[in-house]
């Protein structure tokens, strides 16, 4: 809706009010925008670029620069809402919202206060998030461990040597295949 159209029509056809006009209505748009992403930056699930990184800077995160913005909101989300006391199950979903219901393996062994928390290689971006999160969940008696789930025998076991061959080292155990 332009500034012109709340004018009586005496007025709107006068040039100097259409030249007023013209100049005030994109400032008028921007104006109408900014008070919309004022209101969208007041919530995670909503946040306009400028609002997350606000978020950011407050929580010490640093966003990968190929980050969607739906991927930074959910980093943002995970530890904006980072609350106790945490159990084993809480733990888990927390983790299967992370990186998925398959990309993790915890093994906890209480006889030994050890907590060992594996990232599949697939979402291997997240490794650092996850190691946050399991240290500020896990209880502080606990000897935590957070790594990569590497690819064992077992999973090279379906290719013949000169399939393996073409890959280096490296290749076969930390990239997914």
């Amino acid at each position: 809706m332009s500034l012109k159209d709340y004018w009586i029509k005496e007025v709107q056809n006068i040039k100097e009010f259409n030249v007023i006009a013209e100049i005030e209505d994109p400032e008028i748009t921007n104006l109408k925008q900014e008070i919309t992403n004022l209101i969208d930056d007041q919530f995670i699930e909503t946040a306009t670029e400028k609002g997350i990184a606000r978020r950011e800077k407050m929580l010490n995160i640093q966003p990968y620069s190929d980050d969607t913005l739906d991927s930074r909101r959910f980093r943002v989300g995970v530890q904006w809402n980072n609350q106790g006391p945490y159990t084993h199950n809480q733990l888990s979903n927390r983790l299967s919202n992370l990186v998925g219901a398959n990309g993790y393996l915890i093994v906890l062994n209480n006889a030994a206060y050890t907590l060992s928390v594996r990232i599949s290689l697939g979402v291997k971006r997240m490794l650092d998030d996850a190691e946050k999160m399991v240290n500020n969940m896990a209880p502080c008696n606990l000897i935590i461990t957070v790594g990569l789930l590497y690819n064992k025998h077992s999973d090279l076991a379906t290719f013949t040597h000169a399939e393996l061959a073409a890959y280096t080292h490296f290749q076969l155990r930390e990239e997914v295949l």
